[in-house]
């Protein structure tokens, strides 16, 4: 029985039964004690609400509401952790989570990285201009922070997908630390009016709650990588100040000079976790726009020829001669800018491998990204993908646990999840895949191949009603998808997708 039941604190639940604190039954309803088991079963990351309403009313209609009377009850009964705390933390607009562990206090807050460096998270900074739809440049902002950050093995950064989870949401600054396990946060805000643009960011010791550090940089957008570089300085120098000017230098990124290309460049970057073939399209123009303005950005390049791509995955279309043609030529001119940027050789390797069927460049140059930024999350997932179509499984594998454990309960994690689920299917373990594959879908990420390979999974062990149930949700979001498109994207691989076409006609696929 013990291998069935979930243990925190003074309580452990038995699934479907029961919830004991001390060994005393506790009173619960039915749907608080689902509730609790979804958390449990979490591991601590973020669950949203649309997977409680799922599974905890599953095919019923019901108000968000019916989840904070559950919620509360929970609370009550659960009572508060020995500091007080609460062991359900609401995470603002997107869900919950249960904190299992012990919290420590502001003055023990743990380092991200388990070497003990230190640690920083770059907070999702507040736009100003009083106008939603520049809330992208702000974001732009804080991941090329997080990027050019986390390029330094000296300390460690967290994830845009973890630090995200916190925006608009109004806390503590030691109560985010603590969450996110981090010595320091960096915060700040946009305002832009025109031409103008004035950023203000300040660096905090999460466990004094002291301001180590904050400035405000006023300008032009033209001269917003300057800002960036001066942040980056800033943080790094008061973070580390062993750091060495001349490893900043190095490592500092290579920014655009024009600006109108850097706001292309981030204007396309949203799209690219859409389901929806013509998103990629649009990415693709804004990225053009911006390699026409600026030939050498290669961050741009490499996402271009991403595009064409991953246009390709989501549609089951193959590229044409003049396609392929145009992704590999993107993705060289990208290498021949910036193969220095891990980013971009990750991106490219995907392109070589997949676009040009070049495996061994490909995965050698995805090795390459890795080893150069394994707190990426772009290169931990596009070494999965190399891997997967191409590789080692159980590289893949590894690669997408590390893109998950720097992503945590975000629903960009989606992909990453999948990714482990891939990884299993290719070595057979058609039920540990499925395990991964319920985990993505349950972040309401209804990314195609997902659906692929849960349908072929449970062909191959024989469920063939789960099967068709799979295919069929599949088939109402993604209509064009058959067997010919499928094998348009088998053709990347090394022959391993044979596995997935075989599951797909068991389950009816034509």
């Amino acid at each position: 029985m013990d291998e069935a039941q979930h243990r925190f604190g003074p309580f452990v639940l038995t699934p479907g039964r029961e919830l004991r604190r001390d060994g005393h039954p506790v009173a619960l309803g039915p749907r608080a004690l689902m509730m609790l088991e979804t958390m449990l079963e979490a591991e601590g990351e973020i669950v949203t609400k649309a997977e409680i309403l799922e599974r905890v009313w599953p095919g019923v209609t019901v108000e968000e509401g019916n989840i904070t009377v559950q919620i509360a009850a929970l609370r009550k009964e659960l009572g508060s952790r020995p500091g007080g705390e609460e062991w359900i933390v609401t995470v603002p607009r997107v869900g919950y989570r249960l904190v299992r562990g012990p919290v420590p206090t502001p003055a023990e807050a743990p380092p991200a990285d388990a070497s003990g460096k230190p640690s920083v998270a770059v907070l999702p900074f507040v736009n100003l201009s009083g106008d939603a739809t520049r809330d992208y440049f702000a974001d732009g902002l804080v991941e090329d922070l997080i990027t050019a950050l986390s390029r330094f093995k000296s300390f460690a950064v967290v994830s845009r997908y973890s630090s995200f989870a916190y925006r608009n949401r109004t806390a503590d600054i030691r109560q985010v630390a603590r969450e996110l396990g981090v010595r320091y946060l960096l915060e700040g805000s946009v305002r832009l009016s025109g031409e103008r643009v004035r950023v203000t960011v300040q660096l905090v010791d999460a466990a004094s709650g002291t301001h180590l550090w904050a400035s405000s940089f006023d300008g032009e957008m033209g001269q917003i990588f300057e800002f960036q570089d001066k942040i980056t300085e800033s943080v790094v120098g008061l973070v580390e100040p062993q750091l060495r000017r001349a490893e900043i230098e190095r490592t500092r990124r290579r920014w655009p000079d024009n600006p109108q290309a850097y706001d292309h460049f981030l204007r396309a970057l949203p799209f690219f976790s859409s389901r929806n073939p013509a998103d990629y399209l649009t990415a693709l123009g804004h990225l053009e726009h911006a390699v026409s303005l600026q030939p050498d950005y290669a961050a741009a390049l490499a996402y271009a020829s991403w595009s064409l791509a991953r246009h390709g995955t989501v549609a089951l279309t193959a590229l044409d001669t003049a396609g392929v043609a145009r992704c590999l030529e993107l993705a060289r001119l990208a290498l021949q800018y910036g193969d220095d940027d891990p980013l971009v050789l990750a991106i490219c390797s995907h392109s070589l491998l997949a676009i040009g069927n070049m495996r061994a460049e490909g995965l050698a140059m995805a090795d390459r990204a890795l080893a150069a930024n394994p707190h990426n999350v772009i290169v931990q997932v596009l070494g999965g993908i190399c891997n997967m179509l191409a590789g080692d499984p159980a590289k893949a594998e590894a690669c997408y646990r590390r893109a998950y454990t720097l992503s945590p309960g975000a629903p960009e994690a989606s992909e990453s999840l999948a990714g482990i689920g891939f990884a299993r299917f290719f070595m057979h373990d058609f039920e540990g895949a499925l395990v991964w594959l319920d985990r993505s879908r349950a972040t309401l990420m209804d990314w195609p191949p997902t659906y692929w390979i849960q349908t072929a999974a449970y062909a191959h062990l024989g469920r063939l009603d789960e099967a068709q149930a799979t295919l069929a949700r599949l088939k109402s979001f993604a209509p064009y998808t058959s067997i010919a498109g499928v094998e348009t994207v088998a053709q990347r691989s090394d022959g391993r997708f044979a596995l997935i076409i075989e599951g797909l006609r068991k389950a009816g696929l034509t």
